[in-house]
């Protein structure tokens, strides 16, 4: 029996030590770049891996004024958030209807969903492009959105789908019983108990989208309408002496997409657990 507890132990152990080991080459790499955003440009080429001895906070004020980080902000934010609405509502009613409602072609319909999830996104891009060309989208904002809501809805549609299977039948047969319509049935009982799956959809879209390089590489040839990563991978070019500047852009465009997470981790993970035993 001491032996049994003395193996828990070390097993207890064991993995307590390779998740600290993991957690600080998640963390290590964040840190840096914070350290390096704090730094003027001479502490960094004396200190480069240390801690900063003057914390320069000004550096951020410089990469929202000068390095214009903040335009690339508000347009990856003005891209981000009706593609949130579309693939969410999108996904919700799409994924309602493949659990629970049944019609002719339905397995079908899903696997093509299926489909888009296979398909990698450089595989599709140029067709895309030209689509977007002859719909007079090309380079605009709103072809971005469009574009992106159709390559995040395969992966969240199947995510609602598993939602909704795994919720009780019998609640929407009991809402047809009251005399409800499948409208009710959808908004006012089953899309609330899936809010974990949901969720999940919010986090994954978003930070799909605030972090994609691809798409709006191929879509947007203006200085003003690039994104986060279009802007930083700009500014590494254009700013090439300047690492600092560079670096404190770098943390002022990832607190968006870790404002999301820390507001949604909680029902994202319970979302992602949901699935994964389903």
């Amino acid at each position: 029996m001491s032996r049994n507890k003395a193996a828990r132990r070390t097993g207890r152990v064991g993995i307590q030590v390779v998740l600290v080991f993991m957690a600080f080459v998640s963390l290590a790499p964040i840190a840096v770049i914070l350290s390096i955003a704090l730094k003027s440009n001479t502490e960094l080429a004396t200190n480069p891996l240390g801690f900063p001895h003057d914390w320069l906070f000004s550096n951020f004020l410089d990469a929202w004024s000068e390095a214009g980080i903040g335009r690339y902000i508000l347009n990856s934010i003005i891209v981000s958030v009706p593609t949130l609405l579309i693939v969410v509502l999108a996904s919700s009613l799409a994924g309602y209807a493949f659990a629970l409602i049944r019609f002719r072609g339905r397995e079908v319909i899903f696997t093509l969903f299926l489909v888009g999830l296979m398909l990698p996104a450089v595989s599709i891009v140029t067709a895309l492009s030209f689509i977007e060309q002859s719909l007079g989208l090309y380079n605009t904002l709103p072809g971005l959105v469009l574009a992106e809501s159709a390559m995040c809805l395969p992966l969240a549609v199947f995510i609602m789908r598993a939602a909704f299977k795994d919720l009780p039948g019998e609640l929407r047969e009991a809402v047809f019983i009251d005399g409800g319509t499948e409208i009710t049935a959808f908004f006012r009982v089953m899309l609330p108990l899936a809010r974990p799956a949901v969720s999940a959809t919010i986090v994954l879209t978003f930070l799909t989208v605030w972090n994609d390089y691809l798409i709006p590489l191929v879509l947007i040839n203006t200085e003003s309408l690039r994104t986060v990563p279009l802007g930083l991978a700009f500014l590494k070019t254009a700013f090439t002496s300047d690492t600092v500047l560079v670096a404190a852009s770098t943390v002022l465009a990832a607190i968006p997409s870790i404002l999301i997470y820390v507001l949604l981790q909680r029902q994202f993970i319970q979302g992602i657990a949901q699935g994964s035993i389903k």
